[in-house]
């Protein structure tokens, strides 16, 4: 299944919405995107996961090198709007522990602001 993405900027904050799958099929594509975003100097995402439908090993790993790239810069990566069987897949690898998740994008990039 394909993935399509939208980047929208609020502040310096990226906010990654993403509708389909993120999997060993699109991975390629996400991590071409959020290369472009960091080289610009974004440290910040919020993936929105609103209509995203699947994600399996390869897309919670490309998160989690996100989230490793980022950190030394003091950046983040959070997660919003999940449906019920994508939190499913956070929950059952735990990385719904490793992952700030939050309700909705705004509240996400709320919680940047106030750091």
């Amino acid at each position: 299944m394909a993935m399509e993405m939208q980047v929208e900027r609020m502040g310096d904050v990226a906010v990654l919405r993403c509708h389909g799958s993120l999997d060993a099929d699109t991975v390629p594509e996400f991590r071409h995107a959020i290369r472009g975003l960091c080289e610009q100097g974004v440290c910040r995402f919020v993936l929105d996961g609103a209509a995203l439908q699947f994600v399996d090993s390869m897309g919670l790993g490309v998160l989690i090198s996100l989230m490793r790239r980022v950190r030394p810069q003091e950046g983040e990566v959070k997660i919003a709007a999940l449906t019920d069987d994508v939190r499913s897949i956070f929950e059952i690898t735990r990385l719904h522990r490793v992952f700030d998740i939050c309700s909705t994008s705004q509240e996400a990039c709320q919680k940047f602001r106030r750091r």
